[in-house]
């Protein structure tokens, strides 16, 4: 949580300091104020809000999201290491950080209510006049200048005469008019926020200043005298309420004032270079994207939901899932589909006379309501072949549709279909790739488009076959889960030296069960550091053989992941 706090803060810091940037760069000299008001407000409300906005990019590749393994419940392994100083130092840091920054919006924002109090209170300590929208209190300080706030128009009549007091009325009109405070008022509390980023004070002060410039360009659009009533924004140049939380008559930057209101009008045309902020914009987006990933190297345990009670877990890829709870099935299972696709599939003519064969790899979606849908060529070989696979795939029936939580949901399906000339000599086609793969067999001269269906049956021969991810009768510990659990437990040794230098977490380790009960290919796909990733290979290399998993009364080789949980006792 603190960590996420803090991303937000940087996140927002950053955005604040391009929109600075781009403003200073391109836009500050322009005579455009309408519209870097709108720039400015537009910037602040993005800042603020684009960290929360997470857009999802296509991993790169065409490879379907498959999670290659079956997930483990946690083991946790405890030392009796004390590592209460190791562990709270590791955020306390950043809990000390957050305090202070706490600390010092609170105590702004208190004097932030303050000056809303000062000015209710100077409201109600006033003789008030109601005109039109807005309305003048009349204050007794001969040594504040006018200002106003919202509605309310403060100023000391006594002090100018009326020519002066037409004026000066005429601008905080315009403020009041165009409601300038709210622009003053969320420029405060981005200060109050943000008190620490110079980026938020400095946006604060251009957002005044364009206020400025606004109502300036209003007394003069009104018909008043240029060079008069700069006089008289020179005659109030020394005085001031000490209020930030207002649209005051006189502020520090008087000399751009002036050359604001006698610069030259900027060409239309020169208003484009506010699409800059488009790509600013898009940049931010951008590095606030995450990758749907496909590879397991860089597949993040902590988005995935653990398996508790030997469950696959499920997986999603943007609103279809991977894998759910109850699988979509074929009409009468896989062997009427592979039936299904034996009878209609056919090996093209063209294909065959050329020679050509391989692997095509069809990947399309089982619609909550058992319609096929979003078929495409993951992985083809030529078009006479894809379009084949393509075609058969979009003649099957409705499907069972794949449920999560009970309820029928879209589920992703890869078909691996092989196209193989018979009496082929090729080392480039081999079937048994993929657990459901289909096999299309081409026999003699072209004009014959006999089709065989090779599968996974009980007793066929599957040492090129690759690890399943789940099989109908799933690999077991001696004992249990529980028992590996124990045995983990009591073999696992905590590294004395991750022990004191306070490292904890979560080790990630995938291996395979072999049709032999044995294991083996044990890798660490997710590590924290080298002695605890080496041990937790150790002690999962040492386990007693396995009861094998099974498909169709077939012993075959299943992929297994087992996070493995370091975890200092305090």
């Amino acid at each position: 949580m603190n960590h996420t706090i803090l991303i937000y803060l940087v996140k927002v810091s950053v955005a604040l300091a391009l929109f600075y940037g781009l403003y200073i760069l391109c836009l500050k000299r322009d005579t455009f104020l309408k519209l870097r008001r709108i720039y400015f407000l537009s910037a602040l409300f993005f800042s603020l809000l684009f960290p929360a906005v997470t857009i999802e990019l296509s991993a790169s590749g065409n490879t379907p999201v498959q999670i290659p393994t079956y997930w483990l419940s946690d083991i946790e392994v405890g030392s009796a290491v004390n590592a209460e100083a190791s562990a709270e130092a590791a955020v306390s840091m950043w809990v000390i950080v957050l305090i202070i920054l706490a600390a010092v919006s609170f105590f702004r924002a208190i004097k932030f209510f303050v000056q809303v109090f000062s000015l209710v209170k100077l409201r109600v300590a006033n003789e008030t006049e109601k005109l039109s929208t807005y309305r003048i209190i009349k204050m007794k300080d001969r040594r504040t200048s006018p200002f106003s706030f919202f509605n309310w128009i403060f100023i000391n009549s006594d002090v100018h005469n009326p020519v002066e007091l037409a004026e000066i009325i005429a601008h905080e009109q315009v403020h009041v008019n165009q409601y300038h405070s709210i622009d003053v008022v969320l420029s405060e509390i981005l200060c109050i926020c943000f008190w620490w980023n110079p980026f938020a004070w400095l946006l604060k002060k251009e957002i005044k200043l364009n206020l400025e410039y606004l109502a300036d360009k209003g007394v003069l659009e009104s018909g008043f005298d240029s060079k008069e009533y700069q006089y008289i924004l020179l005659q109030v140049s020394n005085r001031s309420t000490g209020i930030p939380l207002i649209n005051n008559f006189n502020v520090s930057q008087l000399k751009q004032r002036i050359m604001m209101m006698n610069k030259k009008k900027s060409s239309v045309f020169t208003s484009v270079k506010y699409l800059l902020v488009v790509p600013v914009c898009a940049t931010l987006l951008l590095g606030n994207a995450v990758q749907a990933t496909t590879s397991l190297d860089k597949f993040s345990i902590d988005e995935i939901t653990e398996v508790m009670d030997g469950d696959q877990a499920p997986q999603k890829k943007g609103d279809v899932y991977v894998t759910v709870e109850q699988m979509p099935s074929f009409p009468g299972g896989l062997d009427a589909q592979q039936r299904f696709i034996a009878n209609g599939l056919k090996y093209p003519v063209e294909a065959q006379t050329k020679g050509i064969q391989g692997r095509v790899t069809i990947r399309y979606v089982v619609k909550n309501t058992g319609e096929i849908s979003d078929i495409e060529v993951i992985r083809g070989v030529d078009p006479l072949l894809d379009n084949e696979a393509i075609r058969i795939v979009k003649s099957m029936p409705k499907w069972e549709p794949g449920k999560q939580g009970g309820k029928a949901v879209d589920v992703y399906y890869t078909l691996p279909i092989v196209f193989r000339l018979a009496g082929s000599n090729s080392n480039k086609v081999k079937s048994g790739g993929e657990p459901n793969e289909i096999v299309a067999v081409g026999y003699g001269a072209p004009q014959e488009k006999k089709v065989e269906i090779a599968s996974l049956k009980e007793g066929s021969p599957n040492d090129k076959m690759m690890p399943f991810v789940t099989v109908e009768q799933m690999p077991s510990f001696p004992g249990g889960e529980s028992a590996m659990h124990e045995y983990i437990s009591n073999n696992l040794k905590y590294p004395e030296d991750a022990q004191k230098n306070g490292i904890q977490g979560r080790v990630t380790v995938r291996f395979i069960v072999k049709s032999t009960g044995e294991i083996s290919d044990v890798s660490v796909i997710r590590g924290i550091d080298p002695s605890m990733d080496k041990e937790a290979i150790r002690t999962v290399n040492s386990m007693p053989k396995w009861t094998p998993g099974k498909q169709n009364g077939q012993v075959v080789d299943v992929y297994f992941t087992l996070p493995i949980v370091y975890k200092l006792k305090k």
